[in-house]
């Protein structure tokens, strides 16, 4: 995984690195044809049962959306301070991983609409950039149209949030909600029987920082890690359902646990994961 992201939202040059997506390893046990190694394309895998699309993973445990723990005071930020930024931060990851509109559809209005000052003229300005690393759509997560649909209406999460009171690497103090959540959701590929489990490993923080306005302002400095994607460097993920042809670079390094939020940061970009 990327390092965290530690920048002010107006310094000269914001740096927003790249999001990490890893193919999974092919099973071969699925693929191949019984006596001869070889491997074949089959029927679409259908690996979730629709009464039940976390049955047998240990998304069957994880809870639903991002509680917010209670609040106490962080260094010089007030209970109320760390309290209302707990919130915001709840705000911005629902809007991210539990709105479908922008999930599915790209529509990342919800998430627009919660930025402000220069953290939203920074995003605002680098949705066109050229360099992909520093284009700021991958601060949400969208999946490519037309690619998936959800089964069910339920998207598990386990992790959590803290505060902390700290300093960037420009000597700007802020306070850093600190976020670290594994998040699935349960997707088919549309019109057909094939099926699998989304997991995103999230790792990052959001800074609040005083800019002389009544509130502090937000700015979401993170990455992420998805399976099971195809290695194909764009600003959204393409899920891998195991029976279609793999699509960018290929899976690389020993077979990690999509499920293992701690392995998730030393992931290489592209790396194998065993099945969701």
């Amino acid at each position: 995984m990327p390092p965290r992201i530690a920048a002010a939202p107006w310094a000269t040059v914001l740096l927003f690195l790249p999001l990490v997506g890893c193919a999974p390893a092919q099973d071969l046990l699925d693929r191949a044809v019984p006596g001869t190694g070889v491997l074949t394309q089959l029927d679409p895998i259908d690996r979730v049962d629709r009464d039940a699309p976390f049955a047998g993973s240990p998304a069957e445990d994880y809870g639903l959306g991002f509680p917010v723990p209670e609040a106490e005071a962080v260094g010089p930020y007030s209970q109320e301070q760390v309290e209302r930024s707990y919130a915001h931060t709840q705000e911005l990851l629902e809007a991210v991983y539990l709105n479908e509109d922008a999930v599915f559809g790209e529509d990342n209005s919800e998430l627009t609409g919660l930025l402000t000052g220069q953290t939203l003229e920074w995003y605002l300005d680098n949705l066109g950039n050229k360099d992909h690393e520093l284009n700021s759509r991958h601060l949400p997560f969208n999946l490519t149209h037309g690619t998936a649909e959800p089964i069910g209406d339920e998207v598990r999460v386990d992790g959590g949030m803290h505060a902390e009171a700290t300093r960037d690497d420009q000597g700007w103090d802020y306070l850093s909600v600190v976020t670290e959540y594994t998040i699935v959701h349960p997707v088919a590929r549309p019109g057909g029987s094939a099926s699998t489990r989304l997991v995103t490993s999230h790792i990052g923080e959001v800074g609040f920082y005083d800019v002389g306005a009544e509130e502090l302002e937000a700015a979401p400095m993170w990455s992420r890690a998805v399976a099971p994607v195809h290695c194909v460097e764009e600003y959204t993920f393409t899920p891998s359902f195991g029976d279609d042809h793999p699509e960018g670079d290929q899976p690389k390094g020993a077979v990690e646990d999509a499920y293992d939020l701690e392995a998730s940061r030393d992931l290489e970009r592209c790396g194998s994961v065993r099945d969701t």
